[in-house]
């Protein structure tokens, strides 16, 4: 396919295969497989700094040739606290953005502009989309795709289904290392800080709420985090100070002086899925794409571009140059049935964890963490196959006590055992 098959309307009109809303790791990802399959793709965005901390499993980024685009500190392991201590003997690494950026925009057409309108093809009176930039610059693409991440700017949700929860942390970059644990590198501590370290809730901080500290070495320094893995409703990230400052054995305005930075984070966990019948098609974080137990989404997404880029190529060849795209095997590309089967077994473990006391939680991940590194890591990715999910979950339920199992059925005992059968 080449190029626009028609003449541009007017100087500031272009007509493209495809337009990609959103230029972060999503859409960057997304236009570089447009754009190797040789779709005249735009990507559209404000250039702004990836300024996020983005980490990953090695293992979940298999399909990426290019390993130049992870940090140069990949840990081969990572630590553990809960209700008992494990080491995580799976490598795990942070996103060098930088490397990444500059990969997945290698002979990609950027606009670095804002979107302010789209108009479907339907209500444009046309077999195209009609996508203003806030140039002046008029787009008129065969496809749209909204990676503008949660909540989608212009792709529209599922009615049905619960909101999501949230993910919220409070870090600080230091210089150095802290002593003891902290100083090494730590994918969740879930052990309680405070007056009441003997297994019950902490006392400082926001109380009926676990939450863990998360610990490695960045570029600048090295991160110390304290996160609410879900909440419903949020806890403020300031909130947190307070529980990270005791983990640290320090006051708060302490730490906050000491800090080469400080980070907010705020993650949607969870939420509905893009509407399949729209005509803007979405993709990444705006599609649901944040795993909804570990907020984690752009290793996923980075996975789902080659396919999501095959079901548009495809799309736009069967419309043939006049026609209107039907975007429903698109949508279908990004959740596939089996991606939604494993989607209902995520969102059930959500709400499950959000019922749970900060005791259970600690014992929920002692047991989880125990399954064997060949078992649980299944579970964190959100395209693994429903059977592959449902043998985590059966074998976590056979791990944990008697009342953590009654309290992991009671909300739908027969939705529970109809989710476990593979």
């Amino acid at each position: 396919m080449n190029g626009a098959d028609a003449p541009p309307d007017g100087p500031s009109s272009r007509l493209v295969h495809v337009a990609v809303i959103g230029d972060g790791p999503a859409g960057s990802a997304l236009a570089a497989a447009c754009t190797a399959l040789h779709l005249d793709t735009v990507l559209v965005g404000p250039d702004d700094a990836w300024t996020n901390t983005y980490a990953t499993w090695v293992d979940d980024l298999a399909v990426v040739e290019d390993q130049h685009l992870l940090a140069a500190r990949v840990m081969p392991s990572m630590e553990v606290h809960a209700d008992r201590s494990a080491t995580l003997e799976r490598s795990y690494a942070l996103l060098d953005n930088t490397s990444l950026r500059r990969r997945l925009r290698d002979g990609v057409d950027h606009l670095p502009h804002t979107v302010t309108d789209v108009t479907p093809w339907a209500a444009a009176g046309s077999s195209r989309h009609l996508v203003r930039c806030s140039d002046g610059t008029r787009l008129e693409p065969a496809v749209v795709v909204d990676t503008t991440g949660w909540p989608a700017t212009f792709a529209k949700r599922l009615t049905a289904g619960p909101p999501p929860a949230w993910q919220t942390a409070m870090g600080v970059v230091l210089e150095q290392p802290p002593d003891g644990d902290l100083g090494r590198p730590t994918f969740m501590d879930f052990r309680p800080v405070g007056s009441l370290r003997q297994g019950g809730e902490s006392s400082i901080g926001p109380t009926g709420v676990a939450t863990f500290c998360y610990c490695l070495p960045v570029a600048d320094g090295w991160l110390v985090e304290e996160t609410v893995l879900a909440s419903r409703p949020s806890v403020e990230p300031i909130a947190l100070l307070p529980r990270l400052a005791a983990r640290l054995g320090r006051h708060p305005d302490s730490v906050l002086a000491d800090a080469v930075r400080t980070e907010y984070v705020r993650i949607p966990m969870g939420g509905r899925r893009p509407r399949p019948d729209q005509p803007i098609v979405a993709f990444g974080a705006a599609a649901g794409y944040v795993h909804p137990a570990t907020g984690f989404s752009v290793a996923a997404s980075l996975r789902a571009a080659p396919r999501v880029a095959a079901a548009i190529a495809d799309a736009v060849s069967d419309a043939g140059p006049h026609g209107a795209v039907e975007t429903s095997p698109i949508a279908e590309a990004v959740w596939p049935a089996r991606m939604r089967r494993t989607r209902l077994l995520h969102d059930y473990g959500l709400e499950m964890m959000l019922k749970l006391e900060p005791v259970e939680v600690r014992e929920f991940f002692g047991a989880f963490f125990s399954l064997g590194d060949d078992v649980w890591p299944a579970y964190l990715r959100l395209d693994s196959s429903p059977s592959d999910v449902s043998r985590v979950m059966a074998e976590l339920f056979r791990a944990v006590s008697w009342p953590m199992r009654r309290r992991l059925v009671s909300a739908n005992p027969v939705m529970f055992a109809k989710l476990l059968r593979p």
